[in-house]
């Protein structure tokens, strides 16, 4: 596991990890008001609306930038072996607990309102099960278990093995076929997560290298724009894979673009530190907000896509807030101690 020297560290600090990660929820929420184009979900627009091209052609950018920026905060925080119990239980209270809560309720809302999501199998499946839009935390779950562990017992050696063989993996199309613990998403957010890692241990690299590594990352980047608009014209519609070459190239150039071009943003600072609750939470309010939007008359896309991303950002920070307040509602809604944990390093939740 490497040290980081005094100035390394401090230019560490400087990275715009949070404005990265708040852009992102933004973009996350706003594609769950708008929904897909077969699921039923959300407005479910269809092409060739604009919002339809906006909500595809950034398919392959919202998640891997989660996974890339968990990556990232995780190497930012070695851990040694004899703590390995201690960060295993850590990642228990903060992802598993208010996880296991959103769902619980979701699962609620859901049989109360008579949707879709609400038909289930056994009690246990939305749990353990590829479940709404709780399967990137059940897939992270399982990369801080097994990655984390083999990463923390060999000293990190595993890495870069690990990084290879995900990426020949996610071009090559080649998925695992369970739902358990949503591993069927394994592929995808497995090698962002390892690429974040490697951006981290390698920063004395990158910086010494900046406008190399800039020019190269918006180089693969352009080159699976160009693959993707390819699709679009050949079919009228942005490639829905998420697993082949084009959609590795896109997600790994905006992912190390992203951290090396964007500032420090003071209110989308302040954004991603809600973004799990945000992530956990948003549903509820897109949901609601669209069915009363409806109930009204509004017509819109337009409109109702503005009001039910403010919705989906606006309650879950209010919950927040309030969870705070009480150590009960601060463990199974946060994931969080009685007392706040040190913030010089930003927040490791996968959100």
């Amino acid at each position: 596991m490497p040290k980081f020297s005094l100035g390394r560290a401090e230019s560490l600090r400087h990275l715009p990890i949070e404005t990265v990660r708040a852009m992102a929820i933004l973009v996350l929420v706003s594609f769950h008001v708008i929904g897909g184009p077969e699921n039923g979900r959300g407005l479910a627009l269809q092409y060739p609306h604009p919002l339809r091209y906006y909500a595809d052609l950034l398919i392959d950018i919202r998640m891997p930038l989660f996974a890339f920026i968990a990556g990232a905060v995780y190497a930012l925080r070695p851990v040694k072996v004899e703590k390995l119990g201690s960060f295993l239980a850590g990642k228990f209270r903060r992802l598993a607990l208010p996880g296991i809560t959103a769902i619980t309720l979701f699962v609620l809302m859901s049989k109360i309102m008579n949707t879709p999501d609400g038909v289930i199998g056994q009690p246990w499946d939305p749990y353990f099960r590829d479940y709404a839009i709780y399967w990137f935390l059940q897939a992270m779950l399982v990369i801080f278990l097994v990655y984390g562990t083999l990463d923390i017992l060999t000293h990190g050696r595993v890495l870069i093995p690990a990084l290879v063989i995900s990426g020949l993996a996610l071009a090559f199309g080649y998925g695992l076929k369970t739902d358990i613990m949503g591993m069927n998403h394994l592929t995808q957010l497995l090698f962002y997560f390892l690429l974040g890692i490697v951006f981290i241990r390698e920063f004395g690299f990158v910086t010494e290298n900046r406008q190399a590594v800039l020019v190269v990352a918006l180089a693969v980047m352009a080159a699976g724009l160009a693959m993707n608009f390819t699709v679009l014209m050949q079919t009228g519609a942005f490639s829905a894979q998420r697993l082949d070459l084009q959609s590795l190239l896109l997600g790994t150039g905006t992912c190390v673009t992203a951290f090396l071009l964007l500032p420090r943003l003071g209110w989308l600072q302040w954004l991603g530190a809600y973004s799990l609750t945000i992530y956990l939470y948003h549903i509820f309010a897109t949901s609601g907000a669209r069915r009363a939007m409806e109930a009204a008359g509004f017509s819109s896309p337009w409109l109702q896509v503005l009001i039910g991303t403010v919705a989906g950002i606006a309650f879950p920070v209010m919950l927040q807030i309030l969870a705070k307040r009480c150590a009960a509602t601060r463990l199974l809604v946060l994931g969080m101690r009685d007392k706040p944990a040190s913030r010089n390093l930003p927040a490791a939740h996968p959100a």
